[in-house]
């Protein structure tokens, strides 16, 4: 009940509901916390009969499937097929770029993308027809102009004297010609298709409608081709039919970029079914199919109809109320899908949580007009305006109060298009960097001095101009400044002034400084990364013999600053290269954040080598390149004198050949850096953390991809060499540096990676340059709806707003990182407000760029501004010489590192560290997975060791990951496997199978051998098996030979075992087995199983029970050391869930 206190409504809270907010706030802590496609996995693994889909669904990369599917539908569909699509291809392929890569690389990166396409571009054989009609007419007045049999064409004739404009007629007479010569062909036999890729790539339009003049010249004629003869102008009306259209189809820009786009619109949709397809028959899903899979399972097929599906009753069932955070990243998929779960239902709550003006991933998908509609709705739904958030924790009063003076009215986010911006106050008052330094306060604005180089070739320039200026004899005293560089416009008119010994009038000082003005966006770029970082030595007090740092306070008191605490942020990844430059050269610690770039490197390159060596121990060329590697470090003149390889380095290399084909890679690159000792050396004789970082990581990254994709040694190789030449994106977060060590650093990073970051100083850096143009515009019609466009380089005027909203909302996320000091370069004008910039800036930061220069010019009129302050980027010497005086560089030669103790204190405290080392590791063992043959194994092992005398030495235990356990099969069975010689003796005394001898069997065991056979035992013919008297009549079938030696081949297996794997797999198949214990059993052999399922994955149902381990008590008289007992071990409480095991062979 509501009582009023003081006239306002308050929620009395008694004892009784004290407690229920001392529970409803623990219970909080226990709330799942997802990704939305986290969220999404797990209803369709959890609900998993509601969503008729498989209990195990492998997640793949589609990069990685898709160009198997896309070749498969060239060769299927455009290759083998006789259709308007496959001659479509046909005419890329031939005329134009024929790229198909560049192709697929289209398709990929649309396959995810939803949006209508504009130009919306006809089925070819549509077009074919329609312009069939229009080019045949040509064809017939061309044919009966060309009869009249004059010297040359009677329309180029006619163009010849006509009032064409002097700068266009080259362009109108070039194309007239390449039409000319199209309808010769086509009465020379050639078709449509074959003429229609040069058409497309002509500019029609200036031959029906060319520049004209207003004037006859001598000679000429006709004042446009409105006034040629009627049959020319019929000609000429009829190249207007094609032209039409072509303009009915907005067909332009170029025949190759018409031709990419049209075969990309007409497969599009094709190829989304082939990969479905695909993926349906090998039980995968991508990350898109997650959100697709989900929204066609909880949203009726029946839109009239308000009955929930049967997912979103059982979701519904489990979760009341659901929460999404960074609801500005959403897109349509995702709010489909919440909104039908949990708004769409009255006893359901769904609260959303986002900041409009942080939506800064369209590239990834995110739609703002998305969360702008949901918006609405929710105010429909529940009649509620969103409630907005007005205390900022983050940053300082005086940053918030410069912050909102940039931020507010209407030019950063107009209220017209549906964001606001509300000036948000302090919530932590105590937030304060306190730097005594003059001139710095909150936000600190760079402002760019103009450069001007006197450069010859300019003054050369100027004297080829008519009217130029300034005049010559003024530019000729000059050439004696010529390569001087000069920083502001009073030091360069000075330096004029002093070269020219007068006084230089108004008008000349203009004209100088707009000639020598160093505009380049690329060298002001240089000299912002130079500031920066004298401003960060400066903020560190690095060089200076002032040691107090600026003291960060914040709610957990004051303390110094540190590097870590200053970030600068960038656009571009080139932007962050030239910043880090600067900061070396001046010593500065820095780091990337989530820098890309690890198989870009040396270490990358140098592990391929590594590998190539271990797949070919015996081959000098690549043990070679091993050699020189920083693995063992050889150099070219070791390398040079040795001919042959020690045979402890050959033996070294067979050993690691013999772990990879196990597949024991773990195991092998663990072994790799502990022989070669290559950390060691590094760190203690490079010094190099990043390379170190860099081996590690890769060693990381490559065996996760062995786990995921049950890569042998030769696979690994390749998909290396595929990340190194960037033919193969090894994943979103696979190819980024980490950082090198834990040592305070600054760091810098894209302002897009800064999302969700805080920083006491931040520096904002670039923004100077253009981006890259998009090949592929993406934007939202006059209705909302997204639009892709394939052939237009720029999105249309009206739109482009949408463009220059997204930049300046990035901005908006940069600026709101800094909590105490905030840098900004300014560029401001070349004289007063000339309306002309000292340097180019790039669109993305113009709007800002304007308003500091107002503010700039504010500071200066206050000059005494508490929130804004500015400082002039200089003219830093980038190479300065260091001179460090005899007594130091002395220091620097005596000094020796510490010594390292020869044997750790830790192993020195007990007497056997070895022991120590197992029993700790048999403790931590955590439980063990394995196979039913394993376990069988190992239980006759213990039965075994209960005889045993206690001192025996404990097994170590195999630990395998959940990664670890989706290899292959019987991927834990790794014994070597030997098969005996069994002798058949005559007498039934002698019947017991007596071992004389053990073979080498030709067939090595191990992980390999085992999957070898269970791929040959899930595809072989069990037909051929029952016809075949023999394994040898069976492996000399042309098909089954082929099948065992692809098979074996791609197993890296000799061909001498080709004949033991037959023989294995028919006796296997042929070996009478009977089916149970008594005589009378029935007696089968597998061959003849007429009804089986091989390799067949079965699920066991938990109940709703608790239950405890099950604990092997031993006596105290055969107890093993280290062994857990019943009362070390705790059970676990399981609620719901399946028990998975995998089965070889089922048969009825």
């Amino acid at each position: 009940p509501f009582t009023t206190v003081t006239g306002v409504p308050s929620w009395e809270i008694n004892t009784a509901r004290k407690k229920q907010l001392k529970a409803a706030l623990l219970d909080f802590d226990s709330a799942p916390v997802y990704t939305i496609h986290g969220f999404c996995k797990r209803i369709l693994r959890e609900f998993a009969f509601e969503n008729r889909q498989l209990f195990e669904q492998q997640l793949c990369d589609t990069e990685l499937l898709f160009p198997e599917v896309f070749r498969g539908y060239i060769r299927r569909k455009l290759l083998s097929q006789n259709t308007p699509v496959a001659e479509l291809f046909a005419l890329y392929v031939k005329y134009a770029e024929g790229n198909l890569a560049s192709l697929e690389k289209d398709i990929v990166f649309l396959l995810s993308k939803v949006g209508e396409f504009r130009p919306n571009l006809p089925a070819f054989d549509v077009f074919q027809t329609e312009f069939s009609r229009c080019w045949q007419l040509l064809v017939s007045l061309d044919l009966s102009l060309r009869k009249q049999n004059l010297l040359q064409h009677p329309l180029r004739s006619a163009f010849e004297i006509t009032a064409l404009n002097e700068t266009s007629s080259r362009k109108t007479m070039s194309n007239l010609d390449l039409l000319l010569e199209n309808l010769a062909a086509a009465h020379a036999g050639s078709s449509i298709v074959e003429i229609l890729p040069n058409f497309l790539a002509m500019e029609i339009g200036v031959v029906t409608t060319p520049r004209c003049r207003k004037n006859l010249k001598s000679g000429e004629q006709w004042l446009s081709t409105k006034d040629f003869p009627p049959e020319e102008l019929a000609w000429i009306d009829a190249v207007e039919e094609c032209e039409k259209l072509l303009q009915n189809y907005n067909l332009s820009g170029g025949s190759n970029k018409i031709l990419k786009a049209w075969v990309t619109q007409q497969v599009l949709e094709d190829v989304r079914r082939e990969l479905a397809q695909a993926k349906l028959e090998q039980g995968a899903f991508d990350f898109d199919d997650l959100l697709r899979i989900v929204e066609e399972q909880v949203i009726p097929q029946n839109v009239e109809n308000s009955i929930p599906t049967a997912l979103t009753k059982a979701v519904r069932k489990k979760y009341v109320c659901a929460i999404v955070d960074e609801f500005q990243d959403t897109d349509r998929r995702q709010w489909n899908i919440f909104q039908q779960l949990f708004l769409e239902s009255p006893e359901h709550r769904l609260i959303v949580i986002g900041d409009p003006k942080q939506a800064i991933y369209s590239f990834r998908g995110a739609d703002i007009f998305t969360y702008l509609q949901a918006r609405k709705t929710f105010q429909q739904k529940t009649s509620r305006s969103a409630f907005a958030l007005k205390k900022n924790f983050r940053s300082s009063e005086e940053m918030l109060r410069g912050l909102n003076q940039i931020f507010s009215g209407g030019t950063w986010f107009p209220e017209k298009r549906g964001i606001l911006y509300q000036q948000v106050g302090c919530g932590k008052p105590e937030l304060k960097l306190k730097d005594d330094t003059p001139n710095r306060n909150a936000i600190h604005l760079l402002e760019m001095q103009a450069q001007f180089t006197i450069s010859g070739k300019k003054i050369a320039e100027q004297k080829k101009v008519k009217n130029p200026k300034i005049s010559l004899t003024l530019l000729a005293e000059l050439a004696a400044l010529s390569g001087n560089k000069y920083y502001g416009n009073e030091s360069f008119l000075q330096a004029v002034q002093a070269e020219l010994r007068k006084e230089i009038s108004a008008e000349n000082q203009s004209a100088l400084l707009n000639l020598f003005l160093d505009e380049q966006a690329e060298n002001a770029t240089i000299r912002f990364a130079e500031e920066i970082a004298l401003e960060i030595k400066a903020l560190l007090r690095m060089g200076s013999t002032e040691n107090q740092r600026p003291l960060w306070q914040d709610d957990q008191g004051e303390r110094a600053l540190k590097e870590q605490d200053i970030c600068v942020l960038f656009r571009k990844s080139n932007e962050g290269e030239i910043l880090g430059k600067a900061l070396r050269r001046h010593g500065i610690d820095f780091s990337f954040y989530k820098q890309k770039g690890l198989f870009d490197g040396r270490e990358a390159l140098e592990i391929l080598d590594l590998l190539e060596a271990v797949a070919h121990p015996v081959d000098h060329s690549r043990t070679a390149k091993l050699w020189l590697t920083r693995f063992f470090g050889a150099n070219i003149n070791e390398l040079a004198q040795a001919s042959t390889w020690d045979a402890d380095f050959i033996h070294q290399l067979q050993e690691w050949n013999s772990l990879a084909e196990a597949r024991r890679f773990r195991r092998l690159f663990d072994q790799i850096l502990q022989r070669t000792k290559l950390i060691e050396r590094e760190l203690l004789l490079g010094g190099d953390e990043r390379s170190v970082t860099n081996y590690v990581h890769l060693f990381e990254v490559l065996n996760r991809k062995v786990i995921e994709r049950h890569l042998d040694l030769f696979e690994l190789i390749q998909l290396l060499r595929r990340f190194i030449e960037g033919k193969e994106d090894p994943g979103e977060n696979e190819n980024l540096l980490r950082l090198e060590s834990e040592r305070d650093a600054v760091q810098l990073m894209t302002m897009h990676a800064a999302k969700g970051l805080e920083f006491p100083v931040v520096f904002l850096f670039g923004g100077l340059t253009g981006s890259l143009k998009n090949t592929i515009q993406f934007y939202h019609d006059a209705a909302e709806k997204p639009v892709i466009d394939l052939l237009n380089s720029k999105i249309p005027v009206e739109h482009e707003w949408q463009v220059e909203a997204e930049q300046q909302r990035l901005l908006y996320v940069a600026m709101t990182r800094a909590c105490g000091r905030l840098y900004l370069p300014c560029i401001g004008y070349l004289q007063g407000n000339s309306g002309k910039r000292i340097c180019k800036v790039g669109s993305g930061y113009s709007m800002l760029n304007e308003q500091l220069s107002m503010i700039s010019e504010q500071i200066f009129a206050e000059k005494h501004n508490s929130t804004f302050s500015s400082s002039l980027v200089g003219t830093s010497t980038v190479n300065l010489e260091v001179i460090i005086n005899a007594t130091e560089q002395e220091k620097l030669r005596e000094w020796k590192p510490t010594e390292l103790p020869e044997v750790p204190e830790i192993l020195t405290e007990t007497e056997n560290p070895n022991r120590l080392f197992s029993q700790l590791r048999f403790k931590k063992r955590g439980f063990v997975l394995s196979s039913f043959s394993r376990m069988n194994r190992k239980n006759e092992e213990q039965n075994a060791a209960q005889k045993w005398t206690n001192s025996k030495e404990i097994a170590p235990v195999e630990i395998r990951t959940a990664a670890e356990l989706g290899l292959r099969r019987e991927d834990d069975e790794v014994e070597t496997t030997q098969f005996a010689e069994v002798q058949h003796l005559d007498s039934a005394a002698e019947s017991q199978f007596t071992v004389n001898k053990v073979r080498k069997d030709p067939l090595p065991g191990g992980v390999q051998t085992g999957n070898l056979l269970h791929e040959l035992l899930e595809r072989i013919d069990f037909s051929a098996i029952r016809e075949s008297k023999s394994a040898e009549d069976w492996f000399a079938l042309p098909a089954v030979s082929r099948m065992i030696s692809s098979i074996n081949e791609r197993y890296g297996r000799s061909p001498e075992t080709e004949s033991r794997i037959a023989e294995i797999i028919w006796n296997t198949l042929r070996t009478p087995l009977r089916l149970g214990e008594t005589q009378d059993a029935p007696v089968l052999e597998l061959a003849d199983v007429k009804k089986d399922l091989r390799e067949a994955d079965f699920y066991f149902p938990i109940p709703n029970k608790a239950g405890k381990a099950e604990v092997i008590k031993e006596t105290k008289d055969t107890d093993i050391p280290g062994h857990y007992s019943a009362s070390s071990v705790e059970g676990w409480t399981i609620e719901k869930g399946f028990l998975r095991g995998s089965i070889d062979f089922l048969f009825e």
